[in-house]
């Protein structure tokens, strides 16, 4: 085998291997906040190097209450630097709604979406501090079928 396909082997394998080291190094929980939809505090909890839990409470528009729990896969080794990780999920959402009605009271709603996150964390090991970015489309099931866009910036940072 020519040194060129073992090193790209050995740095294929360094690659994929990144998300074990911040298992390892930083700790399997990360506390934060998150700015977008929702806006408010975000947590995740590591059960290996590329399954994780995500979730948060938060406000969206302002003042109606928003919570969500999605289950994570990482990917690492897709982009050039290996200290960020994409990932994918799913998991359940629930919004409280109000509606303003001009003529009545205004009216609350429970909404139950379906959340498919996509996201990219960066983690800065010396701290351990992550950044990341989540767009997370939402099939809202409960009271009317609909669809919503979450998604937003924040910051965690791993114990």
């Amino acid at each position: 085998m020519s040194r060129y396909w073992r090193g790209l082997i050995f740095l294929i394998g360094l690659s994929l291997s990144q998300p074990v080291m911040l298992y390892a190094e930083s700790g399997s929980f990360g506390a934060g906040f998150m700015l977008g939809s929702p806006s408010g505090i975000t947590g995740k909890v590591f059960f290996d190097a590329n399954s994780a839990l995500d979730f948060g409470l938060g406000v969206v528009a302002g003042d109606d209450m928003y919570c969500y729990a999605d289950y994570l896969r990482h990917f690492s080794g897709i982009f050039p630097l290996s200290d960020i990780a994409l990932s994918v999920g799913l998991g359940p959402g629930y919004h409280r709604y109000e509606k303003e009605r001009k003529r009545r009271d205004d009216e609350r709603e429970n909404r139950f979406e379906l959340r498919m996150p996509l996201g990219l964390e960066y983690v800065i090991r010396m701290i351990p501090l992550g950044v990341f970015l989540e767009i997370a489309p939402a099939l809202r099931m409960i009271p009317e079928i609909g669809f919503d866009i979450r998604g937003g910036i924040g910051v965690r940072y791993y114990f």
